[in-house]
């Protein structure tokens, strides 16, 4: 069950995210009272969420050294590692927010279902699934699909390929090291599902060209007796 305060907390920061603004801009592209901003930046567990600049009249603005902290909270890094995380956290996530979570015009989520630190930490394990997945599979400019598709049908097979992928997407984690960005991957499992999905798709469509190939992939997996479809 999220609080009001939480779901007031999320629609505040993301009414806000790179802007400086007075308590009346803020009432005024959030929707909350007045009072609602006023209790919700009161409250202490919250600080680490906002800066309160205070130069003539008071202006609030974003922290985001706390998504850092809270994915830190569920995965082993080292104090450079974090500080590392700390800084890609930084310089991407306001700028992909504002882009991937923007509808008509307006930056939000649902926090009827999540806090605001669970959409967040959602998005960097679902995102980092999928960029671990073309890490590894990267070579020479294309994806390199011989391995997966020399595990699936049990033979040595040579694949590479162009994939159609919103890449720009992937920008959050950019400068995130692999090490790790397979962390935030494990930390739930969106990260997995994002990761296997990809398998999926691509050896599905490997199948619709090359019926051959599916016809392998199944008899391999037959072989150890799982269902190709449940096998990966």
């Amino acid at each position: 069950m999220i609080s009001n305060n939480e779901k007031n907390l999320g629609t505040l920061f993301l009414s806000i995210l790179d802007s400086k603004l007075t308590i009346e801009k803020c009432i005024s592209k959030s929707g909350l009272t007045a009072d609602s901003i006023s209790n919700i930046i009161s409250i202490p567990k919250y600080e680490k969420y906002f800066v309160k600049n205070t130069d003539k009249e008071l202006r609030l603005s974003c922290k985001t050294e706390w998504i850092s902290k809270d994915m830190s909270k569920s995965i082993k890094i080292s104090k450079s590692e974090a500080k590392i995380l700390e800084e890609a956290v930084k310089k991407k996530f306001i700028k992909h927010v504002s882009k991937y979570w923007n509808e008509n015009g307006i930056v939000k989520r649902d926090f009827e279902l999540k806090s605001l630190s669970e959409w967040v930490i959602s998005e960097y394990v679902f995102i980092s699934g999928f960029a671990t997945w073309f890490r590894e599979k990267e070579k020479d400019n294309e994806t390199n699909l011989s391995i997966l598709l020399s595990n699936a049908t049990g033979e040595d097979i040579e694949a590479s390929a162009n994939i159609e992928f919103d890449q720009d997407r992937l920008k959050l984690v950019s400068e995130i090291p692999t090490q790790i960005l397979q962390k935030i991957m494990n930390i739930n499992p969106a990260g997995k599902i994002a990761y296997r999905s990809l398998d999926m798709v691509i050896m599905k469509a490997m199948s619709e060209v090359n019926p051959n190939l599916a016809k392998k992939m199944q008899n391999n997996n037959v072989t150890i007796k799982k269902s190709w479809w449940k096998f990966w």
